[in-house]
């Protein structure tokens, strides 16, 4: 059996890709750079496959590619009503980015999505719609009857879409940006908020992975290597020595802060040091945004020798976005 996985084919969403899944223990090798198939060594039932991200999209609805790299926003863009297409992993941390509406910045009395709705009855009074540039035109018109502009006109656009009103074929323009620079540079300002939040995220086929159990196994190993890379991103793992008179001494006072018990208490063992000494390492597991305030309360104990290493995986009890793949499966 083959499982058939697929990647972008190039750009910054490419090499993200390789990064990240390099990190989860699942290298990515392609024997050279003209070659649009790749292996996974860990994993030799996989072929990677190298696409266009709204090819991945399409191909994974259709069942053709078992599962894919893509960005959320070709996911909302293209499914439509095609249930077969699964998001299996919505945000792997890369690919960051927002889908907003921009205008001319000499609109000055343009600076809301109540302002655009007006400006397109106005021109409509003209004899002409409002003329939105964009490669997103499902989820431009659903923004759109949902904000109240009813006059308007999409205009493909699949390059350079912050050039359209500067070349007079578009009004304004709805696209994905992550710093905005480009639109700042081409003279437009962003009105409102974004319409779409979106980032990598991990697609799958429901008519490739039901009732396939060979195929669902691959699929769980890769989503448990993804949720335990995702989730340990977050951790620490906090080692101190603390004196004490007995190991549930020490544990019970390093817990008397529930904050700082770690994710299910600390672990506390003793140490031989040859001198007889009541010494005990304590190893906790913790957000890596509490990691001073620990080490304050640690030091507060009169703990030593205190060290933090990343957690580089944190597995749960089981893996959430495997069970929400299986509820998926069955829904119909």
């Amino acid at each position: 059996m083959s499982f058939r996985f697929a990647i972008p084919s190039k750009g910054s969403l490419y090499d993200d890709t390789l990064a990240f899944f390099e990190s989860c223990g699942l290298k990515i090798t392609r024997p050279n750079p003209r070659r649009y198939t790749a292996g996974i060594r860990a994993l030799p039932d996989v072929e990677v496959l190298l696409h266009r991200a709204p090819d991945i999209i399409e191909k994974v609805a259709s069942g053709e590619i078992d599962m894919g790299v893509s960005g959320l926003d070709l996911v909302e863009e293209m499914r439509g009503d095609r249930d077969d297409l699964l998001v299996l992993y919505d945000d792997l941390g890369f690919g960051g980015a927002e889908l907003v509406v921009a205008v001319p910045e000499a609109w000055i009395d343009v600076s809301s999505w109540h302002d655009l709705a007006d400006l397109a009855v106005e021109l409509h009074a003209e004899g002409r719609p409002l003329r939105i540039a964009t490669k997103y035109p499902a989820l431009v018109r659903r923004f759109c009857y949902a904000n109240g502009i009813t006059y308007f006109r999409l205009v493909d656009s699949q390059g350079s879409t912050e050039a359209a009103p500067g070349l007079g074929y578009a009004d304004m323009v709805a696209d994905i940006t992550s710093t905005g620079t480009t639109l700042r540079d081409n003279q437009l300002k962003i009105v409102g908020g974004s319409l779409l939040r979106s980032q990598a995220c991990l697609v799958g086929s429901r008519r490739s992975l039901r009732d396939n159990p060979a195929r669902l196994n691959i699929v769980r190993t890769v989503l448990e290597l993804v949720e335990a890379r995702r989730r340990g991103r977050n951790y620490v793992q906090v080692t101190a020595n603390i004196a004490g008179e007995s190991a549930e001494d020490v544990g019970r006072r390093v817990a008397s802060r529930p904050e700082f018990a770690g994710m299910q208490g600390p672990t506390v063992a003793p140490v031989y040091s040859g001198s007889g000494a009541g010494w005990f390492t304590v190893t906790l597991f913790v957000p890596q945004s509490r990691v001073m305030a620990l080490v304050d309360h640690l030091r507060a104990l009169g703990g030593g020798a205190l060290a933090v290493v990343p957690a580089h995986y944190v597995f749960d009890a089981q893996c959430e976005a495997y069970q929400r793949l299986l509820a998926a499966l069955h829904e119909r």
